[in-house]
C-alpha cells in the first residue's frame, strides 16, 4: 500500500478510495485499532499521501481478482513492475477481463 501510494503521488494521481484485503490495516488506518509501533510511520505517511476524504475499506481478496493475481505475480519478480492494462502479465489477464465484467472471483485452494 505505502509504495503504490507513493507512485500514485509521484504520478500527481489523486485517491479517492482504497479496498484491502487485511482488515486489521484498515482499521487501524480509519483509527480504529492502534497500530503496533512496527507499522505505525508507516501508515502515518500512508495517511499524509491520501486526502482526508478518501474512503478506506476491507474487501475480502476474491473481491478484487485482479489486485491478488498481481500481488501474486509481484512474488515473482525482482525489483518494481509497473503495469497498466496493455502490460498486464498472461497470468493477470482473465482477473482483469472479470472485473471489467463484474463477474465473482473464486481463489484456488
Amino acid at each position: 500500500m505505502h509504495l503504490g501510494l507513493r507512485l500514485c503521488t509521484e504520478r500527481g494521481l489523486i485517491i479517492s478510495s482504497m479496498e484491502l484485503d487485511s482488515l486489521f490495516i484498515v482499521n487501524c488506518f480509519n483509527d480504529q485499532w492502534d497500530p503496533p509501533w512496527t507499522i505505525e510511520y508507516i501508515l502515518r505517511d500512508c495517511k499524509n499521501l491520501i486526502p482526508p476524504n478518501a474512503s478506506i475499506s476491507h474487501v475480502y481478496r476474491e473481491g478484487n481478482g485482479l489486485a491478488d493475481r498481481l500481488a501474486a505475480h509481484g512474488h515473482t519478480c525482482q525489483g518494481i513492475a509497473i503495469f497498466d492494462r496493455d502490460s498486464l502479465p498472461p497470468s493477470c489477464i482473465a482477473a482483469y477481463q472479470a472485473d471489467i465484467l463484474g463477474q465473482p472471483q473464486y481463489r484456488p485452494p
